[in-house]
C-alpha cells in the first residue's frame, strides 16, 4: 500500500518502557491521579524517565506489562514518560513507562467510576478492550483473554454503550493486573449493601419478575424517583435480565424490593475535578514566555527547535509541545528509512528527490525501479532527510503531523469531518444499508466517521483524511474499492484500501476487496459502507495507533521501539506532510482556543540546522550508452576489449587493435543520460604504435567519468 497520511495524538517513546520498584506496602497515588491502560504487549517498566534507566526486576527478570494492565498515573515526566503505580505478581510497584503505550481512561459514557466493587464472573467470557460489542477482544501476550466462571474480578466503573450497560473490570492474569469490559449481565456482585441511586423512575416489585406484584406503603405502590438514594443488597438474573434487590427509605419507613438493574446505578467514588470536564470554566493554563522557555528546556528540545516553537507559542498559547526523545541516532535512522523500497516518491519528481543507490536505479537505461504501483520509486537520502527532520515542519500547518491520533470529542466533530470531505463524492452524502437486525439504516458519511472514531478511539479527522487519500480519485469520482460493483466482490467495500498491495501489474483493488470479504475480524465481511468504515477504523487503531504509532509522523517513520523502521502504514515519503495540511484545514477555524498536544521527535546526533529541501537536477549518471571505433580509411568497426556494455561502471580502460593501414580512427560515444556531457570524441590520428585516447563524461550533477582507450597498430 502506498499510503499518504494521517493525523495524531500523544507521543512516542522507546518501548523499553520504565523501571519501577516493587514491594511497597502502600501506593503513592493521590485521589486526583489519572488512570490508564497499557495498549501494547511487553511494555518495559524503568526506574527513570528514559531508556537509559535500568528495567525494574521481579525475581531476576525485568517486568514487562501486558496489554490491558491497569495503571495509576502519578505524574508526567519530561520526554513523554508517565510515573505510574500498578500491581505485579501481587505486589504494589511503581516506575516509569512511555506515555505513548498508555491509553488514558475515557470519560465518555461513564455512569460510575472508582467503584472497587468485588464481583465474580457468572460464566466463561471473552473480555473486551472497550465498552461495546464491536470492540476488539482484550489480549495479553497476543492471546485473547477468557475468564472462567466464578473468576474473581473488581468492578471499577460502569459505562453505557450501544444501549447496554458494561462493567469495566480489573483482575489478575499471569501475574499482571489487567482491565477490560464485559456486559453487566455476565458479572455478579459479591458485596452487599452497596450505595446506589435510581436513574429511571421505577416501581418497586416484591420479586425479580416483571409480573410480580408491587411493594406498597400505606396501600400505595412504592414509586422511586430519579436520583433516589438506595442500597443494593443482592442480585439475581432471571431469563437473561439482571435484577437488584434494594432497600431505601420511603415515608420514613425502610422498604425492600426488586428493580431491574438498568434502573439503578452504583454511586461513584470519583472525586469531582474540573480537569475531567473538557468544557470546564477553567481554561488550560497558558505559560508565560519565561515558563515556556523553562518547559522547552525541561522537555529536552535542542536549540534548533526552539525559535519555531516560540513563534507557535506566541500565536497559539494553549498548545503544548512535548519532546519525543527517540533515543535513536539521526544518521542511522535516515539510512534505515532510505533502504530500497522503504520510502518512495513519485517518479515525476526531479532527480534530487530520487535514489540512485544500488537496487533502486538502472544505470544502463537511466530508469528508476518501480517499488509500488506504476510511478513510485525510491526516495533519495536528501528527500528522506528533509521529510524526517521535524524542524522543517514546525509551523501552524504542518505541526499537525505531530498531533496525537486519538479521538478528542471536545473538538473533533462532524463539522470538521465535513470540511475534510468537502470537494469529494462523500461531501454531504448519505447511504442506506441493512444492519445485522435486518433494519434499513440511512447514515451520512460524516456521521459514520464520528461513530468509527468513538468505536476505535481514533481521530475521525485522521480517518476521513486517510479515506480521502486512499479512495478519492477526483471531485466526483472514487476508486472501485468503494463502489461495491467489482465483479466477484459485489456489495463489498474497502474504504481504507487495507490489504490492497499494488504492483506494476495491478490487482490492488481486488486484493483489498478479498481482504474485506474474508475473515471475521474488524467487523468483516465489509458488506456495507458502515462496516467497512468502522471496521477499517478498528484495524487502523489496533494495528498502528494503539501500538504507539499514534501520530502521522510515526505512522510514516516508525521510530518507536516496536518494529523500528518497519510496520509503516504508508511508504510515500511525503505522506505525513500532505496529510497534516488536511488536518489544518479542518482545525483552522477554532484551533487557537484548544489545548492541543504535539509530540515532536528528537534524535541523537542531529545536524546543527534543519536538512535542506532537495532542489535542482542532480542526476549522477556519467556512464556511456554507446562506444564505437571506426577506421577512417577502411570504415571498419573495431571491437574493444573487454567488450563494452552500456552503463558499465567497473571498466575504466579499453583496448582496441587496428591494422597499420589505418592512419586514424573516429571514436563515437553517447551518454546514457541525455543531460550528461561527452568530451573527447571524434577523429584520432594514429602516428605511433600505441595511441592513448580519453572520453570524459560529465554527469548532470558534475560527477566525471573517464574512459581510457588504448589503440594498438599492428
Amino acid at each position: 500500500m502506498i499510503r499518504k497520511s494521517t493525523v495524531c495524538i500523544l507521543a512516542v517513546i522507546l518501548l523499553a518502557g520504565a523501571l519501577f520498584i516493587c514491594g511497597f506496602s502502600e501506593g503513592k497515588v493521590s485521589a486526583a491521579s489519572k488512570t490508564g491502560v497499557v495498549n501494547t504487549d511487553g511494555l518495559n517498566v524503568r526506574s527513570g524517565a528514559g531508556t537509559n534507566f535500568t528495567p525494574v526486576q521481579h525475581e531476576g527478570t525485568g517486568i514487562k506489562l501486558g496489554k490491558g494492565t491497569k495503571l495509576k498515573i502519578n505524574s508526567e515526566a519530561a520526554g513523554g514518560w508517565y510515573q505510574v503505580s500498578f500491581t505485579y505478581a501481587g505486589k504494589a510497584c511503581e516506575g516509569y513507562v512511555a506515555s505513548m503505550y498508555v491509553t488514558l481512561d475515557s470519560k465518555k459514557g461513564v455512569l460510575a467510576e472508582n467503584l472497587g466493587i468485588k464481583a465474580s464472573m457468572i460464566s466463561k467470557q471473552k473480555i473486551y478492550e472497550k465498552a461495546g460489542a464491536k470492540s476488539p477482544y482484550l489480549k495479553n501476550n497476543n492471546k485473547v483473554i477468557k475468564l472462567k466462571a466464578k473468576k474473581a474480578v473488581t468492578i471499577s466503573s460502569v459505562k453505557k454503550a450501544s444501549g447496554s450497560f458494561w462493567y469495566e473490570i480489573t483482575f489478575t492474569q499471569n501475574k499482571s493486573e489487567l482491565s477490560g469490559y464485559v456486559k453487566a449481565d455476565k458479572v455478579k456482585i459479591n458485596k452487599k449493601n452497596i450505595p446506589a441511586y435510581i436513574i429511571k423512575k421505577v416501581s418497586l416489585r416484591k420479586k425479580a419478575s416483571v409480573s410480580a406484584s408491587y411493594v406498597k406503603v400505606k396501600k400505595k405502590t412504592v414509586k422511586l424517583k430519579m436520583n433516589k438514594s438506595v442500597r443494593i443488597l443482592k442480585e439475581k438474573t432471571v431469563k437473561g435480565s439482571k435484577w437488584f434487590n434494594i432497600k431505601c427509605n420511603v415515608k420514613k419507613k425502610t422498604v425492600k424490593g426488586w428493580v431491574q438493574a438498568g434502573n439503578v446505578m452504583f454511586e461513584s467514588g470519583k472525586e469531582p475535578s474540573s480537569a475531567d470536564n473538557k468544557n470546564a470554566d477553567n481554561p488550560p493554563v497558558v505559560l508565560s514566555d519565561a515558563e515556556f522557555e523553562a518547559d522547552m528546556a525541561k522537555q529536552g528540545f535542542p536549540e534548533s527547535y526552539k525559535n519555531d516553537l516560540r513563534k507557535l507559542h506566541a500565536s497559539y498559547p494553549y498548545w503544548q509541545f512535548k519532546a519525543y526523545n527517540t533515543g535513536l541516532d539521526w544518521n542511522t535512522s535516515v539510512a534505515n528509512e532510505t533502504k530500497p523500497g522503504v520510502s518512495v516518491i513519485s517518479n515525476s519528481n526531479g532527480s534530487a528527490w530520487k535514489s540512485f543507490e544500488e537496487g533502486t536505479y538502472d544505470w544502463a537505461t537511466d530508469t528508476h525501479k518501480i517499488f509500488d504501483g506504476t510511478i513510485w520509486v525510491a526516495a533519495s537520502n536528501a528527500a528522506v532527510s528533509y521529510y524526517m527532520d521535524p524542524r522543517n515542519f514546525l509551523n501552524e500547518k504542518n505541526i499537525f503531523m505531530f498531533e496525537a491520533l486519538s479521538y478528542e470529542p471536545a473538538y473533533q466533530n462532524s463539522a470538521g469531518v465535513a470540511t475534510i470531505l468537502s470537494g469529494t463524492f462523500f461531501s454531504g452524502a448519505s447511504y442506506t444499508y441493512t444492519d445485522d437486525s435486518g433494519a434499513q439504516v440511512t447514515k451520512s458519511y460524516q456521521d459514520t466517521f464520528i461513530d468509527a472514531a468513538a468505536l476505535s478511539g481514533t481521530s475521525p479527522f485522521h480517518l476521513a483524511s486517510r479515506m480521502r487519500q486512499e479512495v478519492v480519485t477526483g471531485p466526483a469520482t472514487v476508486s472501485n474499492s468503494v463502489t461495491g460493483t467489482v465483479p466477484g466482490y459485489e456489495g463489498i467495500y474497502n474504504f481504507f484500501n487495507i490489504g490492497a498491495s499494488d504492483t506494476a501489474g495491478g490487482g490492488a483493488v481486488e486484493k483489498g476487496l478479498a481482504y474485506a470479504a474474508g475473515g471475521t475480524t474488524y467487523m468483516r465481511p465489509w458488506n456495507n459502507q458502515y462496516k467497512s468504515i468502522c471496521g477499517g477504523a478498528l484495524y487502523i487503531g489496533s494495528n498502528y495507533i494503539n501500538k504507539g504509532q499514534n501520530t502521522l509522523y510515526l505512522e510514516r517513520f516508525n521510530v518507536t521501539p516496536q518494529a523500528t523502521y518497519t510496520h509503516q502504514y504508508m511508504t510515500n515519503v511525503t505522506a505525513a506532510y500532505s496529510e497534516s495540511l488536511k488536518t489544518y484545514d479542518a482545525y483552522k477555524s477554532w484551533m487557537a482556543s484548544q489545548a492541543i498536544v504535539f509530540y515532536i521527535p528528537v534524535y541523537n546526533g542531529m545536524p546543527a540546522k534543519a536538512c535542506d529541501r532537495p532542489s535542482g537536477e542532480t542526476n549522477p549518471n556519467n556512464c556511456l550508452k554507446v562506444l564505437s571505433i571506426k577506421g577512417n580509411a577502411t570504415q571498419a568497426e573495431y571491437a574493444v576489449t573487454p567488450a563494452f556494455t552500456a552503463g558499465d561502471r567497473t571498466t575504466g580502460t579499453y583496448t582496441v587493435s587496428v591494422p597499420a593501414a589505418e592512419g586514424a580512427v573516429t571514436i563515437s560515444a553517447q551518454a546514457v543520460n541525455s543531460k550528461a556531457k561527452v568530451e573527447g570524441t571524434g577523429s584520432v590520428n594514429l602516428t605511433e604504435a600505441v595511441t592513448n585516447a580519453a572520453i570524459t563524461v560529465t554527469a548532470q550533477n558534475g560527477d566525471k567519468r573517464t574512459y581510457n582507450i588504448i589503440i594498438n597498430r599492428y
